[in-house]
């Protein structure tokens, strides 16, 4: 358990002194999207996003398609398709965001796990029944998508988890 505290002290310090560096004195932050020309412009993402300024992070843990009542080791989802746990998830994203009085605008980082690529990809690209976009046209954060072997549930799909910056101390 000591090994586990100092570890936390260590990442303490380094999430404080990070914060310091950033320009915690100022009286507001300025959130930045960049796509530097050295790098591809990615329609669904933006390659680079710097935090200046005063803020508080905000962490959101992994999110599924999970209802509110949900019995760990139920093996319950509301949706079976990838269409449904998308938005499902994403809906739960949104009431953890709000929560900390953040919103899709705040988003600085997603990152999406997914049991199978070729479906999620597939998902993305159903001209049939397309996903709804959570930000404003070329504004949304950087992202990293990655397949695992498993999700908590063996129904699950997909996961994400996010970070996000809002005025505050």
């Amino acid at each position: 358990m000591k090994k586990f505290k100092g570890m936390l002290a260590v990442v303490a310090t380094i999430a404080i002194t990070g914060m310091l560096a950033v320009g915690a004195s100022a009286d507001e932050f300025e959130l930045k999207r960049i796509n530097p020309e050295t790098l591809n412009k990615h329609p669904a993402y933006s390659q680079v996003t710097t935090i200046t300024g005063d803020m508080k992070l905000v962490f959101v843990a992994g999110q599924v398609d999970r209802a509110v009542d949900y019995i760990p080791g139920s093996n319950i989802c509301r949706n079976t398709d990838w269409h449904g746990q998308f938005v499902g998830m994403m809906d739960n994203v949104e009431k953890a965001l709000e929560a900390s009085g953040a919103s899709w605008a705040d988003v600085v980082y997603v990152r999406y796990f997914t049991v199978s690529m070729e479906g999620m990809l597939t998902m993305f690209r159903d001209p049939k029944n397309p996903v709804p976009y959570y930000w404003k046209q070329g504004e949304s954060p950087p992202s990293t998508l990655v397949e695992v072997v498993r999700l908590s549930e063996p129904c699950q799909l997909i996961e994400a988890d996010v970070m996000a910056a809002i005025k505050g101390n």
